[in-house]
């Protein structure tokens, strides 16, 4: 009780300082007070009159500056560790239940908005990331898993990428990306309804890109009816298991 009572009369030191000062503000204040500024809010506080501000200035000593860290130990069972959550009743408004931001002043680096990791040691699943989207309305709605957005004042390179681990190279993946159905085990059902892949127009005309000498396979997982271009012979060739049965020279 004595430690909390110092924490909660350090807190409200920082909370008076930050207010005299002119850093963070806040109902209740964690931190070192740090003036929470960033250029998407014209480097200002955007923080308002938030109930809690948790703000820091990073050193080289600091390995994770604010953490939140849950365990489940032997025997016990539990599904979150931390909850962020948002429920519109009524009005408008984004109402996001989480946003997670980075900004990228420096002269070199990256940043990143979300880094989420799974990592398995016993062989049992991980999955770094889930994305449910899920409609009770009883009725159609528009109701995404997930949204990529890029936009900005100048070109971008992609929208989504897949990569393997420069580092740990031997948990490349088998598939770089499934529309998993009953196939991989995952679900009864298959995963989509009307089509699997759709590509609206792209602006040079280049719906879909695949490397010289690389196969399409078209009886699914026998992977024995296949077609490419054979870039050496400058033909557009079919094959039947190891057998050419066919060729286009172009």
């Amino acid at each position: 009780m004595r430690h909390s009572m110092i924490m909660l009369g350090s807190v409200a030191a920082v909370s008076f300082f930050s207010a005299v000062l002119g850093t963070a503000t806040g109902a209740l204040v964690l931190g070192d007070g740090t003036e929470p500024i960033l250029r998407i809010w014209g480097n200002e506080d955007g923080t308002g009159e938030a109930p809690l501000v948790v703000s820091t200035t990073a050193t080289a000593d600091s390995f994770d500056n604010s953490a939140f860290y849950t365990v489940v130990p032997d025997g016990e069972s539990a599904d979150t560790g931390a909850l962020g959550a948002m429920a519109r009743l009524q009005g408008s408004g984004r109402a996001v239940g989480a946003t997670l931001y980075a900004e990228n002043e420096g002269e070199s680096g990256v940043v990143w908005g979300s880094n989420s990791i799974a990592v398995t040691y016993s062989g049992r699943p991980a999955v770094g990331m889930e994305v449910n989207g899920f409609n009770y309305s009883d009725q159609p709605a528009i109701v995404r898993g997930i949204d990529i957005v890029n936009g900005g004042s100048a070109p971008t390179e992609f929208g989504l990428g897949v990569m393997t681990s420069n580092d740990h190279p031997a948990g490349k993946p088998r598939y770089g990306i499934v529309l998993a159905g009953p196939e991989f085990g995952y679900a009864e059902h298959a995963p989509a309804s009307t089509a699997g892949i759709v590509v609206d127009h792209i602006d040079s005309g280049e719906a879909i890109r695949i490397a010289a000498g690389d196969f399409i396979s078209l009886d699914g997982a026998a992977g024995n009816i296949r077609i490419r271009y054979n870039p050496d012979a400058d033909q557009i060739e079919f094959y039947n298991g190891e057998r050419l049965a066919y060729s286009i020279p172009m």
